[in-house]
């Protein structure tokens, strides 16, 4: 029965697969390591392929990084593909690429930090949606290099409160400077409690001088509920 049930999957796609045959066949079905990486989930892969064909090129290409976190990818499907492309704003504002230059230049970015974030992804999957618009801002001066090596404290113990990633442009705007400052950001993620005070700092801290009238428009979403039905409401 799986048997059959990947074979109808692979049928009603087959004229979406078709153009795609050549590199799949290179990459993966010839890649001993990455066929055990992906096969067991070719069902769900063909379930949401209408999703991901658009970004499959891509996909191909870094097939040696994506591939051995496959269900991950698979489980967090919804919100990663918030950070597959670059928004309009984000190209016109200078942060980003002009249109149709390189579609996944913000994903590309992201790519050196894929392994630690997606093998992480069941517990920060809930700042996904929060943090996509604040990735600009991570990614210039390399914040966001300068901030993962520090991320394991922040949520070693199941941090939860989403008020940090709903609010981080305020935090990188108070405090942004100091991530270069050598050695501060360690010495401040080993303080006991640092975590409480991130939460309460984004909270607390003047927003209207990073969001002029949009200084009271805030992001919520409640971690207990999250799930793949989030972004269908």
């Amino acid at each position: 029965p799986h048997e059959r049930k990947r074979l109808n999957a692979i049928l009603s796609r087959l004229d979406k697969l078709e153009s795609h045959v050549v590199p799949i066949l290179e990459r993966v079905l010839n890649n001993q390591r990455h066929l055990a990486s992906v096969e067991p989930y070719l069902v769900e892969i063909l379930d949401r392929f209408d999703d991901i064909e658009p970004h499959l090129p891509w996909i191909l290409d870094n097939i040696d990084a994506l591939a051995p976190y496959t269900g991950l990818l698979l489980k967090h499907i919804d919100e990663l593909l918030l950070y597959a492309q670059e928004d309009g704003w984000e190209r016109s504002d200078g942060n980003g690429t002009s249109e149709g230059e390189n579609d996944h230049a913000l994903a590309g970015q992201l790519l050196p930090y894929l392994e630690y974030y997606v093998s992480k992804l069941d517990i920060i999957g809930p700042h996904l949606p929060l943090l996509r618009p604040h990735v600009p801002l991570l990614l210039k001066h390399n914040r966001i290099g300068k901030v993962s090596p520090h991320i394991e404290r922040l949520f070693a113990k199941g941090y939860k409160d989403l008020s940090a990633s709903a609010n981080l442009d305020v935090l990188l705007f108070w405090f942004g400077w100091t991530l270069n400052i050598p050695g501060l950001p360690r010495l401040f993620f080993s303080i006991p409690g640092s975590p409480k005070l991130v939460s309460f700092l984004s909270n607390r801290l003047p927003k209207r001088f990073v969001r002029g009238y949009c200084s009271s428009v805030g992001c919520y979403l409640d971690s207990e509920q999250y799930g793949k039905s989030w972004n269908k409401l």
